[in-house]
């Protein structure tokens, strides 16, 4: 039986569809001048599961000290498969601790888009895409936020009805109040207060909406919601 085909080749796939894929050189090139780009604020970058992306750069040639066996059938990296990463599989939730380039690589948005069309992904997965956020006080550098922030969110205080979500910390106050409504069926037109907790029990109002999560200092875990006026209160934190 015959392996996959080459690169710059059509290979064909369950149910009938069929990718095609530039020549290895092609690639290389394509992706290479991708990889170099910068971070920049608030742009989206996806992470790959570092096997695959290795088999990848086999299949290809990526290196020049390893082009060997380009476009050989043994090589071919199949869908992109990002199960690796997972701690478990129907939520797809990262494993803790996972090392830059040793676990997964950062590829830009553009560089996903692209082998996503040549490769395709295993069914049911989902892309991980994460934002790039500023960090320091005084000198800023920008670092992809490969984990994100749990908050816990409820409506009136309510600690029977505790809902976790996760935000990036450049995700706006408004984005948190945009998601609360939706989790607790408020509607749009209905005034909110978004309140936040601290463990002391005390409150502390998140009135700038276009704040980011990092500007408002909240933190892993913390308690918050909606207090929607004027009988209803929404709190991310509680």
């Amino acid at each position: 039986m015959s392996g996959p085909a080459g690169p710059g080749t059509r290979t064909r796939w369950e149910g009938g569809g069929c990718r095609e894929r530039p020549d290895a050189e092609t690639q290389k090139s394509e992706l290479g001048a991708l990889m170099r780009t910068t971070l920049q604020r608030g742009a989206q970058w996806y992470l790959i599961d570092s096997r695959w992306f290795k088999q990848w750069k086999k299949y290809v040639g990526f290196d020049s000290w390893d082009m060997y066996s380009v476009g050989e059938h043994n090589l071919f990296p199949g869908p992109i498969d990002n199960s690796g990463l997972f701690s478990d599989p129907e939520s797809q939730t990262l494993k803790e601790h996972l090392i830059d380039e040793l676990d997964y690589v950062l590829v830009p948005a553009e560089a996903w888009n692209k082998l996503l069309n040549w490769y395709g992904c295993v069914e049911g997965q989902r892309p991980i895409v994460r934002k790039v956020v500023e960090h320091g006080l005084f000198v800023k550098h920008c670092k992809v936020e490969v984990y994100l922030l749990e908050l816990k969110l409820c409506e009136n205080s309510d600690p029977t009805n505790v809902l976790s979500c996760h935000f990036s910390k450049a995700d706006t106050i408004a984005t948190i109040e945009k998601e609360m409504r939706k989790l607790f069926n408020i509607p749009a037109d209905r005034e909110t207060r978004l309140w936040n907790k601290y463990m002391s029990n005390t409150y502390d109002q998140l009135s700038k909406l276009d704040n980011t999560v990092q500007d408002a200092g909240l933190y892993q875990g913390q308690v918050g919601g909606p207090k929607a006026c004027p009988s209803r209160q929404l709190c991310p934190g509680c």
